[in-house]
């Protein structure tokens, strides 16, 4: 986890970079009050099918925990970087994630709500839909 916290745009946001520093996941516009597991702080590692935030409406706003937004949905990006210019500024690489959604949305990993919590948590590991 690279960054975790407030942003006047993206409201409550999440931002992941890959091991090998060429991708960044970024997850905005998270839930009011309870936007990640209660776990997660920067330097967090998180693996795929992990539950790290829930969609919410924040954003948009210069003040914080504010919902700014009429309709809950997840902001998410895919940010390439295959050299240091290209991490902020006028060289970098953002992918339309909506296909690559789509698709993963067929292979999510099942949740189930922790007891006496606000929290979810997967059900079981990952699975490759290529073996039986």
């Amino acid at each position: 986890m690279e960054a975790i916290g407030w942003n006047q745009y993206g409201g409550w946001r999440l931002g992941i970079r890959s091991f090998d520093q060429k991708r960044y996941y970024y997850y905005a516009h998270l839930r009011k009050n309870y936007p990640y597991q209660s776990n997660l702080q920067e330097g967090s590692v998180v693996q795929a099918g992990d539950v790290i935030g829930y969609l919410g409406r924040t954003g948009y706003s210069a003040t914080e925990n504010t919902n700014n937004i009429n309709e809950s949905h997840l902001h998410f990006g895919i940010q390439l970087i295959f050299d240091e210019s290209q991490k902020e500024g006028n060289n970098e690489i953002w992918i339309n994630c909506y296909e690559l959604a789509k698709f993963l949305r067929q292979h999510q990993s099942e949740t189930q709500k922790v007891e006496g919590t606000k929290e979810w948590e997967r059900i079981y590991g990952m699975r490759d839909p290529a073996v039986p």
